[in-house]
């Protein structure tokens, strides 16, 4: 019996170093066993699953909803709250508790929970960018690396189709157009991902003004590389296979992809460098901080009435938790392109990289199965670093 489990063991210890090998590399297949091991490894109990979420809940709301706004608000609201309770404690003609709600729906909750809304929505035009993005990027590699131009039944001396062109490479062709797709992602990955340069800050201070500037530098040259050197590496690409013979109706296919895939380029760009109302969201921080304060002799008329100033401060601490929580939700949301600090950030290394890599070496393999693996280190060739240098000075 103890070599029955000592045999369950080791197989189950092969099976996950497998299914982790497959997590490092996607061409790793994983047999039924292997892949119901993975399925049965996240069902869990409806009691675990309670005390799961409740405690990553938890972790969320502290480490990704609290912020020195938190502390401000919190900070100044208790302070007040403590003031008023004191010092009217005497007074039995004194009453806070006349103040409205009113103020806090219209005023703050109602603006805030429409720019997390216009937030979320730039998030999901983004995440459809990228998938046109990417798809775009197979199209065109596919079209590269296999449409052809035979004729059927041809019956002259001379072949037809891309097999009959001496001088042209399907294979090397193909893998320079997929090095400048690979390219492109890898540059457009870091131009999303430079930080953020629309924050009040960045119009008003000195140093943001100083930030704004430096960054805009790289802004413009990452999204030049893009454009002069990628896009129309591309196209030149494909005026090479129409003059091989490639129909003109089919390299016109090809340049409509690019057109969408520089389109899809561009609206990314625009998200990454336009948010939402700047005077909303300065507004919005502005009042989360002092709202609570001004509310601060109704807290203190609540710990009054029930005598017990620490329910007033309960009180007083998850109004202001509310409504910085509720900041915090916008801000993390104005950058979609984050998902290294923040929850619902989209992984851009991931998706324009490593994900689009996978999927176009993956063609690659399919349809060139006897070629040799392509070296793709480094990635951004020297003609890119020579536009880079060239570019700052002109």
């Amino acid at each position: 019996m103890n070599e029955q489990i000592d045999k369950e063991s080791v197989e189950e210890g092969e099976c996950s170093k497998r299914i982790e090998e497959a997590g490092e590399d996607s061409t790793t297949e994983l047999d039924e066993t292997e892949r119901e091991i993975i399925v049965q490894s996240a069902r869990h109990s409806a009691l675990r699953l309670f005390g799961m979420n409740l405690y990553s809940t938890l972790v969320v709301c502290v480490f990704y909803l609290f912020s020195w706004e938190t502390l401000a608000s919190c900070s100044l609201g208790v302070a007040l709250t403590v003031y008023f309770y004191y010092v009217f404690d005497d007074d039995d003609s004194w009453d806070g508790g006349g103040l409205s709600w009113t103020l806090l729906s219209f005023a703050i909750i109602t603006p805030m929970s429409s720019s997390i809304g216009m937030a979320f929505n730039r998030r999901e035009v983004a995440l459809k960018a990228i998938s046109v993005l990417r798809a775009d990027a197979y199209n065109i590699y596919s079209a590269h690396a296999n449409w052809d131009w035979r004729i059927p039944n041809h019956t002259t001396a001379d072949p037809t189709g891309r097999d009959s062109r001496t001088k042209f490479s399907s294979l090397h062709h193909s893998d320079q157009v997929l090095t400048t797709l690979l390219d492109m992602g890898q540059e457009l990955a870091q131009l999303l991902t430079l930080p953020c340069i629309t924050r009040a800050r960045h119009r008003v201070t000195k140093q943001g003004k100083h930030e704004y500037s430096r960054l805009t530098v790289l802004n413009k040259q990452a999204m030049r590389s893009v454009i002069a050197l990628h896009i129309n590496t591309l196209t030149l690409k494909c005026e090479h296979i129409k003059q091989e013979g490639l129909p003109a109706n089919e390299a016109s296919r090809i340049r409509q992809w690019e057109h969408s895939m520089l389109q899809q380029i561009n609206i990314l760009r625009h998200i990454k460098t336009y948010r939402t109302p700047q005077a909303l969201r300065s507004f919005a921080r502005l009042f989360v901080i002092i709202l609570p304060g001004f509310y601060a002799p109704y807290f203190a008329q609540v710990a009054r009435d029930l005598r017990s100033l620490p329910f007033g401060l309960i009180f007083t601490l998850l109004t202001s938790i509310a409504l910085t929580a509720l900041f915090e939700s916008i801000r993390v949301l104005e950058d979609p392109f984050v998902a290294t600090t923040t929850l619902d950030g989209i992984d851009i290394n991931d998706e324009l990289d490593a994900l689009l890599r996978a999927e176009l070496i993956d063609a690659r393999a399919f349809f060139f199965p006897y070629a040799d693996k392509l070296d793709l280190k480094p990635l951004i060739k020297e003609e890119s670093k020579k536009f880079l240098d060239t570019s700052k000075h002109t």
